[in-house]
């Protein structure tokens, strides 16, 4: 963990003890809280806007379950979002008890782009696996694909093709080792062979 760093991750990785090495490296974390989170409301702040609710917690049980016990005993700040898109508001959980809440739920809100992001270079560049474990070998592979995915996109436009990106591209893949110039020759020089052929066999048969 990296000093004064914030770390923003879904509900997916709640992990009380995890927060709680964050918060003593130093470091700061932003994430969503789950509904089932045994806790007590400390302190409320007043809010406006979409800004449903701004309250210190903390947990009550010490023992989550399955003989784990929760080293998280420091005040907590419980964010709630409202979302024009979705019933449910958006229950964020963090330990930056003293910045702006909107700063807190813009945070999140980038997280959410970045993994938009990444979904798209998943569907778009169709990255199966990375060949390498280190920053700079997934840096490269991302960097390569996506240069490929401008190249051909490019191409794309400078043919003319109506059709598109992927209907397109699997045309060139179905097609990539033919030569549509060269073909159309042979075939010109069979046709004019078969009329020509056919022009002797008449003055043959005369």
């Amino acid at each position: 963990m990296l000093k004064g760093a914030k770390y923003v991750f879904d509900k997916g990785y709640c992990d009380y003890n995890c927060w709680h090495q964050i918060d003593q490296e130093g470091a700061f974390f932003v994430t969503r809280l789950k509904r089932n989170a045994s806790i007590r409301v400390l302190k409320s702040r007043s809010t406006e806007g979409d800004i449903l609710s701004d309250e210190v917690i903390e947990f009550k049980n010490k023992w989550p379950g399955g003989g784990r016990k929760n080293n998280y005993v420091k005040p907590l700040r419980r964010i709630v979002v409202h979302r024009e898109d979705h019933v449910d508001p958006l229950v964020l959980v963090t330990n930056l008890m003293g910045v702006p809440v909107e700063e807190v739920a813009a945070l999140y809100k980038q997280r959410w782009a970045i993994e938009l992001w990444f979904k798209w270079v998943k569907q778009n560049l169709k990255i199966k696996k990375f060949l390498g474990q280190s920053e700079n070998a997934v840096k490269i592979q991302i960097l390569v694909a996506l240069i490929t995915y401008l190249i051909a996109d490019l191409y794309r436009q400078l043919c003319g093709s109506r059709r598109g990106f992927y209907l397109w591209l699997a045309e060139l893949k179905s097609t990539l080792f033919q030569r549509p110039r060269l073909e159309f020759e042979v075939l010109k020089r069979r046709r004019k062979w078969k009329s020509d052929f056919q022009i002797h066999q008449a003055q043959l048969a005369l």
